[in-house]
Formats: structure tokens, C-alpha cells, sequence
């Protein structure tokens, strides 16, 4: 077995093309044999495994750098540098993160998470080997998701003319961007792509330049008439028009074919676009078959594929449903999202109403404004996007919703830790971010029940509001016990002498603490922006108060609670520690919010 002797990048350069190709194979069965027990990122590392082998087949890394955009297609790369045995427990405790990780390889010189930052991330790294006298190279691999991102433009207008030995590499597996059509495109393609030709047009301008006197100006005249020629016949390239030297378009699966283009394009004097088509999920049927299905999985079994996951369990799914049917009754309801409908449970309503439904693509910046707009115009819109994503638009929401007492409704998905999604993914922040900004209303149902109840009392503000719910299903705990009250409920267990304020699913961590320690109350605040003191201050009394918090401390809810009552409470919240990934419970171990750590706090108050 080849990958067996891979244990750095330099492996790969020994290989001759028939064992690359074996190679090829033996990567993405791994990366199946893993992902199905672990859960990850499958189709869209499926379908990079060439990519990146002919990366490390041409270039030399850590002295090369690759940097991936997001990171989620990073597997192959952390298969050839090192990490094959950590890769066994992919994004569990104990084992490789799912996506780049400068502290975890100096393979990885740049960490990624969200989508658009490849290419401003890959500028810096080759302008530093640049002034720092360096003849090093910056790969960027950047999805064709990626290229949906504002940032990625931002980046592009300030790299063509810095004389950076930088190449972009767009993987493109679903849109067509800059696409030449027709029979004659595809011969030049071809051609422009091959071996041969690389050879040929090498050896050809070696010759002429060695022409005494006017070798070099005949080789400048040849190259313009080229291009002449080239644009006649073919539709004009974008990249090209902004000053790139482009290669493409080039088979993303065909080794040979990419490590032609890489080497050459290593020659070139220019930055270069390198626009590779990328088949979703190759190697595996079920995966390429349904591309999306197999984006991002839990474990599942290779031989069946992925089977129902009872995801009419999930807030996801119950929130587009809720909000599929407020709609029904409200024609000014607009939904929107940045690419992920099925993700925020959309689907649903994308195909009820399809003129009210807005996908604006990997820009959750424009979407928050465009939604702005859609109010500004007499509209209802609702944004649905995950916590850590949102994190992206507060300035939009500050500056173009807020301060212009806009109507916009935010539908927070992923809100609290995300387990083996990591650091980059934790929805940690909304709370805190939400917090500064001023008339703002904030729900944290932990039921479906009572999402339903926050979703409509959101939509009915006449200002920005924001519901946050977390991943997958309700917590399972008595709910019973507790007295429902408008922005709050509670619940005591024997007679109460300390109290537990917490919201959200940690209310069952609460519950099962002050059943162990007893004469506790377990406060849940249903809304927590504003918090409700009237009702608040009076059931905590003069009682010592324990808050529980799955987010940042840092300007959080139970620092709001503090500053505001004075009244002296211990936090256990996301402080000085940002988890990484593994299981939410031996995360929420980490940060003192799991049950037996609540309950030795609430025993010492």
C-alpha cells in the first residue's frame, strides 16, 4: 500500500504518474473508511484528492504554501503530511481537526474555517517570501463557493500586479464561472492543457529567443498574435481581463494533466488562475449521485450509504417549517440565506415560494444589507444563517439595519458549541455580538414548542430580533417542573437556597445539577436580550446565583445580568479557553458546564 509510506510531502515527489494515480485511490478510501465512522466533510474531499496530490507531486511544502479556503477539503493534504494516524479519529477527541490547523502541522500555514479568505491570506503569505527574499510559492485552492465571497474579489484587485510567485487554483465542482462554451472552446482547451503543448510553446520560444539581436522582440510579437488569435476564437476570460495569467479549463481528476499545468504555471512571471473542474463525491457512488446529501455527514455505514437521520427532529428543520407556514398567511414574509438552504432547513420553503426565497451565495455581509433593503421596502425578511457565520455582517447589522430602525428577523442556527466542527464553527459569539447593539431583541428557546413561540414574537418586532437555537435535536430533560412565565420559566428543587440561571439546551446540564445538590432553582431565560428584571431580580432574591452560559463571557448575557443588578454571581462561561473539537460533552467538561461541574460549583456558592 503506497499511502502506508507516505509520512511527508517529499514521499510524493518519488512517485512515478501510474503510482500517483494508485495513490489517488488509496487516499479516498481512507477518506470514506474515516468519514463513516467519525463523520466530516465528504464530497467535496472526495473530489480534491488529485488536486492535492499533484500539489504536493510539484510543489514543496512548508516551504511552499498551500492554503485551502475554508479548510473542509483539506483531508487528502493532512493524509500526506504527517497525520495519517490522527486522521483514524478525524475531528474527535484525540484526533485531527477537519479543517486546517496552524498549531497542528507546519504544513498548514494558514487556518481556515470560513469560506473567502483563501486568496487575501495566500497575498500576505507571498508578499512576506517576497520582502523576506524568499523564491518560495503560495498555492490558493479556493472552491468555487468561495468565489461567491466579496473578500475573494478584494483580494483578487490586489494581487495582479505585485510580481508574487502566487497561484490560485479555482476548484470548480457546480457553477460554471467564466465558462467557454462550445466544440472549438473544448479543442483549445485541451490543448492549452497538455504536456505537449507546454513542451512545444517551452522549447519553441527557447529557440527563438536564442535569435541574435531580435530573438526576444520575435517572441513578444508571437505571443501577442497568439492572444489575438486566441480571443477571436474564443469568448474573453475574466481572469484574463483582470490581469492574471489563466490557465484552463483543466480536468481537476486527471494527475497527469495537473501536474503539467502546475509546473508550468510555477514558470510564469505573472499570478495565475488555475481553473480546474472537479467531479463532487468521486470515487464513491452514493456521493456523487447526491453531492449535496454528502457535503457534510454524520457516520454512516459505506455499503448503504446515508439513511434518514430524523432530521424533522431538529430546530433546523422545525424553524423553516415554522416559518414556511407563518408565511403562508403573510405574503410580506422573505426568506433568505448564503448557501445554506438545506442547511437552515429552507428547502421547504424555497419551493413553497420561490419569488420570496433569496440563496445569495457564501456573502452573509450583502445578505444582511440586502435584507435591510427588502425592509426598507415594505418587506418581512428573515435571515436564516449558522451563529458563527453571522459573526461576518455585524456591521451590516449595526450600521444598515439597526441605526436605521430597520425590521429584519435573524434565524440563528448552530448557536452554542458544535462539537467536531471545532473552533472556527462554535456559534459563541452571537450573544455577546447582539448584546452591543442597541434595540435589539433576542430569544433562546430550548424547545420546539417554544421556538415556535419566539419565532412569531420575533417576526412580530418592528426592529431587528434574533432567535438562537443549537444544533440537532431538544435536550431531553423534565420540562414539566417548570413554571412558564413571558420571558423566563423556572423550576425548584426542594427549597430553594442557591439559584441556576442559565438558557438554551444547558438548561438539562442545570437540571440534572440541582436534582444532585437540591434546594436549587433553575432559572431559564427564554429571552435574553433585553433580560426581563422585573421578573428576574425577584426569584433570585438575595439567594447566591450560579450562571451558566454556552457562550463568551466577555459581554455576554450573565455579565449584563451582573452589571446591571449587582447582584455577586459566579459565571461559568467560554472565558480565557476557546474549545477546539470532540464531543459537547467532554467540551462542555472543558469549560465547567457539564452537570458534575455545575453541581460542584453550585455546592461551593
Amino acid at each position: 500500500m503506497i499511502l502506508e509510506n507516505i509520512h511527508s510531502p517529499a514521499d510524493v515527489k518519488t512517485l512515478s504518474a501510474k503510482e500517483l494515480k494508485t495513490l489517488c485511490g488509496e487516499i479516498r478510501q481512507q477518506i470514506l473508511n474515516s468519514v463513516s465512522k467519525n463523520g466530516g466533510h465528504l464530497a467535496s474531499n472526495l473530489g480534491a484528492v488529485e488536486l492535492t496530490v499533484a500539489f504536493h507531486k510539484v510543489f514543496s511544502s512548508p516551504d511552499d504554501k498551500i492554503v485551502f479556503d475554508v479548510g473542509h477539503q483539506s483531508y487528502a493534504h493532512k493524509l500526506l503530511t504527517g497525520r495519517r494516524e490522527g486522521f483514524e479519529k478525524l475531528r474527535s477527541d484525540g484526533g485531527v481537526s477537519g479543517f486546517t490547523k496552524r498549531s497542528e502541522s507546519i504544513h498548514d500555514p494558514f487556518g481556515s474555517g470560513h469560506s473567502g479568505n483563501a486568496v487575501s491570506a495566500a497575498t500576505g503569505l507571498a508578499t512576506a517570501d517576497k520582502l523576506n527574499g524568499n523564491r518560495y510559492f503560495t498555492v490558493a485552492l479556493v472552491g468555487d463557493g468561495g468565489f461567491t465571497n466579496g473578500m475573494t474579489y478584494e483580494a483578487l484587485n490586489n494581487c495582479t500586479d505585485k510580481q508574487l510567485n502566487l497561484i490560485i487554483v479555482l476548484n470548480d465542482n457546480e457553477m460554471a464561472i467564466s465558462r467557454n462554451v462550445g466544440t472549438i472552446d473544448n479543442i483549445f482547451s485541451r490543448m492549452r492543457t497538455s504536456k505537449r503543448y507546454f513542451n512545444f510553446k517551452n522549447r519553441f520560444e527557447k529557440c527563438v529567443s536564442a535569435i541574435p539581436l531580435i530573438g526576444k522582440s520575435l517572441v513578444k510579437a508571437f505571443k501577442n498574435i497568439k492572444n489575438f488569435l486566441k480571443h477571436i476564437v474564443l469568448k474573453e476570460n475574466f481572469f484574463e481581463n483582470m490581469g492574471f495569467f489563466y490557465y484552463g479549463p483543466v480536468d481537476g481528476n486527471n494527475i497527469d494533466k495537473l501536474v503539467s499545468v502546475f509546473e508550468q504555471a510555477k514558470k510564469s512571471d505573472r499570478v495565475c488562475i488555475i481553473h480546474a473542474y472537479t467531479k463532487k463525491g468521486k470515487g464513491y457512488v452514493h456521493a456523487e449521485e447526491r453531492p449535496d446529501e454528502y457535503h457534510s455527514v454524520s457516520k454512516f455505514d459505506i455499503e448503504k450509504g446515508i439513511v434518514s437521520n430524523g432530521k424533522e427532529e431538529t430546530f433546523s428543520y422545525n424553524a423553516g417549517k415554522i416559518l414556511e407556514k407563518i408565511a403562508k398567511t403573510d405574503d410580506k414574509i422573505c426568506a433568505v440565506t448564503a448557501a445554506m438552504t438545506a442547511g437552515t432547513g429552507l428547502e421547504g420553503f424555497a419551493g413553497a415560494y420561490p419569488d420570496r426565497f433569496f440563496d445569495v451565495g457564501i456573502a452573509e455581509e450583502h445578505a444582511a444589507t440586502f435584507c435591510s433593503g427588502l425592509s426598507a421596502g415594505g418587506l418581512k425578511p428573515v435571515f436564516a444563517v449558522y451563529s458563527t457565520f453571522m459573526q461576518r455582517c455585524f456591521d451590516q447589522l449595526a450600521e444598515d439595519t439597526a441605526m436605521q430602525n430597520l425590521r429584519l428577523t435573524l434565524l440563528i442556527d448552530r448557536a452554542g458549541l458544535v462539537g467536531d466542527d471545532g473552533i472556527t464553527h462554535h456559534g459563541i459569539f452571537d450573544a455577546a455580538l447582539l448584546n452591543k447593539i442597541p434595540g435589539t431583541l433576542v430569544y433562546s428557546p430550548d424547545s420546539l414548542p417554544e421556538l415556535e413561540i419566539c419565532i412569531n414574537k420575533a417576526i412580530r418586532y418592528n426592529g431587528l430580533s434574533a432567535v438562537r437555537y443549537p444544533k440537532g435535536r431538544q435536550a431531553d430533560y423534565d420540562r414539566s417542573r417548570f413554571i412558564n412565565l413571558e420571558t423566563l420559566a423556572y423550576a425548584d428543587f426542594g427549597k430553594p437556597e442557591r439559584v441556576i440561571i442559565t438558557y438554551g439546551r444547558l438548561t438539562a446540564e442545570a437540571v440534572t445539577a440541582a436534582e444532585k445538590c437540591y434546594n436549587t432553582r433553575v432559572i431559564r431565560l427564554i429571552r435574553i436580550k433585553p433580560l426581563d428584571f422585573d421578573t428576574l431580580v425577584p426569584l433570585v432574591g438575595d439567594m447566591p446565583v450560579l450562571f451558566a452560559e454556552e457562550g463568551m463571557k466577555q459581554g455576554g448575557t450573565a455579565e449584563t445580568f451582573v452589571s446591571e443588578t449587582g447582584i455577586k454571581t459566579v459565571i461559568k462561561a467560554v472565558d480565557s479557553f476557546l474549545p477546539g473539537h470532540g464531543s459537547n460533552l467532554t467540551l462542555f467538561k472543558q469549560l465547567g458546564l457539564d452537570a458534575e461541574s455545575l453541581y460542584k460549583e453550585c455546592m461551593s456558592l
